[in-house]
């Protein structure tokens, strides 16, 4: 046998983790005691619901056993990279986070796992019903290996009854530098115990929402064809941005971070403002119920005066392995899933996420005032905002570059914490050159993804 280029540990632990998981797959198949036509997985326990009674209907009408399993996103993401490199079992049908879609596409296009969709989505005139810019995230030099689940557009929840309440009038808030002088006046220490008792804004505190407020910019991390563009003067503006409003005496947010402590942010008006994709609004009528009628929605102040005040924040993609003996009809299977006028309405009723289907915007579903958001159509909001949702192109190293960003971020406030604005944009600037390179020499290392970029940069 060839000896396995990285040694004998990682060999065993991948023999180990490939077992696990051919293992699993077949217990999961003997307890149904017979095999399915199709095997769909997914990471999302709220996807899987929704979907059961269509694909009880598709079963019916198609004669066909389709198994639906959950499985957590890392497991996935690694399940399918080892399987694709080592030719084991692969679901039939997935849904992936578009994150990650790059993880899959390092190597040759040719080579990649997932069964190209461009063609078909062009024959079958269904490439124009979705949101055009929802292809880049799944996508791979213009050929796209997955359909787009979601838009996710970004706008702000805020508690309206307080912010009515202290005189704010948000549509005058057009811009993020009129938002920055009402959270200026707005945060305020109430019971003199040296710590604000009310901000403005909910940023999290490692820079999570760095890329969403570039993105909103129209700065993606890699251009159309591959390219890495962090280093640049909108990029390092926007880190400092984030740490003047994150950090220091003039702050106007506060991280609230998730769940529970959230909830109880939210609840106590310690803030105002909270970025909040439409995924996002489910959670606080879930977890606030007794704040029914005292939440609203708003769009983005817009960096300058008529600026796109539009951004997104996550996304998932659903893809046909190669491996699937039956394509056609896992084709069949997906098109009901994400196609289906009247799912796709009853599914935004249970989730309030928009999805990527212009013209189902048009049920009325979409259209209903929702109690809790003080009667705001908010599937009317959100898909006016999904019109415009701006691109983000997959990469191998989207993730690395992603996790890079971040790190300029931390290491920047962190030097802003002990020196002030003395020397701050010099030292963003060092940081953003010094990974921006690590990231490159990475990229550089793989001969296939080198030589596309190069390629489609000719072009």
């Amino acid at each position: 046998m060839p000896k396995f280029p990285y040694g004998k540990v990682p060999f065993w632990i991948l023999l180990i983790a490939i077992s696990t998981g051919i293992f699993n797959l077949v217990v999961a198949l003997s307890k149904r005691g017979e095999k399915p036509d199709l095997v769909f997985v997914s990471f999302a326990r709220s996807h899987m619901e929704a979907y059961e009674e269509a694909t009880e209907e598709f079963q019916k009408e198609h004669g066909v056993k389709v198994q639906l399993q959950l499985v957590s996103t890392r497991t996935v993401n690694s399940r399918l990279q080892n399987a694709f490199l080592t030719n084991a079992n692969v679901p039939d049908v997935v849904e992936i986070l578009a994150d990650t879609m790059g993880t899959f596409t390092k190597g040759p296009i040719e080579d990649v796992g997932f069964v190209d969709l461009t063609d078909r989505l062009h024959a079958e005139g269904l490439y124009d019903r979705f949101v055009e810019s929802r292809y880049s995230r799944l996508s791979r030099l213009g050929r796209i290996f997955a359909l787009p689940h979601d838009v996710h557009p970004l706008m702000l929840c805020y508690r309206s009854d307080l912010v009515e309440k202290l005189g704010i009038d948000v549509h005058t808030l057009r811009t993020w530098d009129d938002f920055v002088e009402m959270g200026r006046r707005i945060t305020r220490d109430l019971d003199g115990d040296g710590n604000p008792d009310r901000y403005a804004l909910d940023l999290p505190a490692n820079g999570d929402m760095l890329t969403p407020l570039l993105l909103q910019r129209r700065e993606p991390l890699f251009t159309k064809n591959g390219q890495l563009k962090i280093n640049n003067h909108t990029v390092e503006d926007t880190i400092i941005w984030y740490i003047h409003q994150s950090r220091g005496k003039n702050r106007i947010a506060f991280s609230a971070g998730w769940g529970q402590t959230l909830a109880q942010t939210v609840t106590d008006g310690l803030v105002l403002f909270y970025f909040c994709p439409d995924w996002r609004t489910k959670y606080f009528e879930t977890d606030t119920p007794h704040l029914s009628g005292k939440m609203k929605l708003m769009p983005l102040p817009a960096w300058e005066i008529g600026g796109s005040r539009v951004s997104t924040w996550g996304g998932t993609g659903l893809a046909i392995t190669k491996a699937c003996k039956n394509q056609k009809l896992a084709w069949k299977f997906a098109k009901v899933l994400y196609l289906k006028a009247e799912d796709l309405g009853k599914r935004f009723k249970a989730s309030y996420i928009i999805p990527p289907v212009k013209d189902a915007w048009d049920l009325p579903e979409f259209k209903e005032p929702v109690p809790f958001y003080t009667n705001q159509p908010i599937g009317a909001l959100y898909a006016e905002m999904a019109k415009d949702v701006p691109s983000n192109y997959a990469s191998p190293y989207y993730g690395l570059a992603r996790n890079k960003l971040n790190e300029v971020f931390i290491n920047a406030a962190l030097y802003y914490d002990r020196n002030g604005d003395d020397g701050l944009r010099e030292y963003t600037k060092k940081e953003l050159v010094r990974v921006s390179a690590y990231v490159e020499n990475r990229a550089q290392h793989n001969i296939f993804y080198r030589q596309q970029i190069a390629n489609k940069y000719d072009e």
